[in-house]
């Protein structure tokens, strides 16, 4: 590509807030009628993927701040679908857990939310690319 080619482009600021609303809508039709918001499917989601973490972890994860996340937790575990628990460890911490509940609705709608991301990503050449450099961006 051209550096010619980059300043004709789009800003990237816009671009990815446009992309990421897109996904955002699209995954909450999914998950919006098994009773989830967006973010609480990000905790689902990762919960399921890495396992139990501390709330600091988990806001790390999903990058949702203290007060948001802990209210998302809060209605989770109203719902059973996590439960918390003080680190035996460290009692400082408190860690999340999903539950079997929340296991057993991750099962149901991972697979929807991956229909979902698929069709968004259907289109790209190079969707594995893409995602590597989104990912790369989102460490930095």
């Amino acid at each position: 590509m051209a550096a010619g080619d980059v300043a004709a482009s789009p800003p990237l600021t816009r671009t990815l807030a446009r992309a990421a609303r897109a996904v955002t809508a699209s995954v909450e039709q999914v998950v919006r009628p098994e009773g989830l918001t967006f973010d609480q499917w990000l905790v689902v989601e990762t919960l399921a993927a890495e396992g139990s973490l501390a709330m600091a972890e988990l806001g790390e994860r999903t990058m949702i701040t203290g007060p948001t996340l802990t209210r998302l937790v809060d209605r989770l575990v109203t719902t059973a679908l996590v439960y918390r628990e003080v680190d035996p460890a460290d009692r400082r911490k408190v860690m999340v857990h999903l539950s079997r509940r929340g296991e057993a609705l991750h099962r149901a709608v991972a697979p929807k939310v991956a229909e979902v991301e698929q069709h968004l990503l259907g289109g790209l050449k190079r969707a594995g690319a893409v995602l590597e450099a989104l990912e790369g961006m989102a460490e930095r």
